[in-house]
């Protein structure tokens, strides 16, 4: 799983001699954007995600996927190429499918590079982990909306019982889940994420000279552990966008405009902004990371309002969300324990 874990473990590293921690976009990036996004969270969202207790949970649970690595395979073989996606300078992800005609599956993207003598585990598929991220978090909203629902009209101890731990439970996990997706919803905002120049220009043309060996550790680690904090990014944070469209138009539409952004890196790197720690190196990472954490909070808003339009259970055993919430079900405990 080749350049991603190469570079985690030169960040790892250098972390570890400088603070004696592992604060590897990087983990530092990946809390701060985190804990930004949840701290900006909508105030029609539940009050159990905008605590400030929720807040630092969600920045520490974002860092667990890099975390996790070394595990040993089949985990590492499956969660690395979750971070990333190669793109290549023509659009395409090497030389397959473009980003802006995504194949609906991870398998159909996978016989679609094949196809052009590739495979997912080299390009990288993190527009599947940001869209499968987001659809889980549907279903966590969805579930605890039902229990909070039986408990508004559901009267017998026994099930209110239930129904009041399966809500608690159902807080936790939604964190976790938040949390952990969080991790690839950021990953997203970094330009050095959605390139095949992902840790130098390498053997591609290259007219403007850029090099930039060993970037990805020194611009997403280094340079943030030296330079950024959270109030770099408060400022930025654009206000709440809605998206009309499905999840899948807004993750290639959030990537594509951070590819954008992958030339702007390099031409800083041959500065050598991110070496001297320049105010304009200091405002580009800050905003990206701005980026990334206004996208999670706004991915979050609209997750919760999908949620209203969901069916539980699955199969031909489904029932309305809005049903439950309307107080038409009955036997609620029994449907949602089976």
């Amino acid at each position: 799983m080749r350049h991603r874990i190469l570079c985690l473990s030169l960040s790892v590293c250098l972390s570890i001699c400088a603070s004696g921690q592992v604060l590897a976009w990087g983990a530092l990036g990946h809390r701060i954007a985190g804990e930004a996004a949840a701290r900006h969270f909508p105030k029609n969202l539940p009050t159990f995600l905008r605590t400030p207790e929720a807040s630092a949970t969600i920045g520490e649970f974002s860092r667990e996927p890099d975390r996790s690595r070394d595990a040993g395979n089949p985990h590492d073989a499956d969660l690395d190429p979750a971070h990333f996606v190669d793109l290549s300078d023509d659009g395409t992800v090497l030389g397959g499918p473009r980003l802006d005609a995504l194949p609906a599956s991870r398998q159909d993207y996978d016989t679609a590079l094949r196809a052009a003598n590739a495979d997912a585990s080299r390009a990288g598929w993190l527009p599947y982990s940001i869209i499968d991220g987001w659809q889980q978090l549907v279903k966590d909203f969805a579930y605890w909306r039902a229990d909070v629902a039986g408990l508004k009209f559901i009267k017998d101890p026994k099930a209110r019982k239930w129904l009041e731990a399966d809500r608690k439970r159902r807080e936790m996990l939604t964190l976790r889940d938040l949390g952990y997706w969080a991790h690839f919803v950021s990953d997203g905002s970094q330009p050095l994420h959605v390139t095949v120049h992902y840790n130098g220009w390498g053997d591609f043309p290259n007219p403007h000279n850029y090099a930039g060996a060993n970037l990805h550790a020194r611009f997403e680690s280094n340079f943030v552990n030296a330079h950024i904090q959270e109030k770099d990014l408060t400022p930025l944070l654009a206000p709440y966008r809605p998206y009309n469209d499905t999840i899948q138009a807004r993750t290639i539409a959030y990537l594509l405009a951070t590819a954008t952004h992958v030339e702007k890196t390099y031409q800083l790197d041959r500065a050598l902004a991110f070496d001297q720690g320049t105010p304009e190196a200091k405002a580009f990472v800050a905003e990206r990371l701005a980026e990334g954490a206004a996208m999670l909070r706004d991915m979050v808003a609209d997750a919760w309002a999908q949620s209203a339009k969901s069916q539980l259970g699955y199969g031909t055993h489904k029932i309305s969300l809005a049903d439950i919430e309307a107080g038409k079900v009955s036997g609620l405990v029994t449907e949602l324990q089976n």
